[in-house]
């Protein structure tokens, strides 16, 4: 899954290191939060909006200039294309 979330950023034009710095922000995120890849997916819904400005894990959200944030609403969109392909 992360693979392909690779190359969809790629084939949207982000910058190899912004997709390298997004993918370890969406591993480093399972990791600490101790839920699977798969978990995720199915409930980025319900978990994006945690790290949003008015969320309650917001403080999280908005490290390395709200990279952690940017990387879950790029993961979003990649998964909601996903489903529209």
């Amino acid at each position: 899954m992360l693979k392909n979330f690779e190359n969809w950023l790629l084939q949207n034009n982000y910058k190899p290191t912004t997709v390298t710095d997004y993918m370890g922000r969406i591993e480093r995120l399972c990791r600490n939060k101790q839920f699977t890849l798969a978990h995720l997916v199915e409930n980025i819904a319900s978990i994006l909006p945690q790290y949003e400005t008015a969320g309650e894990k917001s403080s999280y959200g908005k490290r390395s200039h709200t990279s952690v944030r940017q990387a879950l609403r790029r993961f979003k969109m990649f998964l909601a294309s996903e489903i529209s392909a």
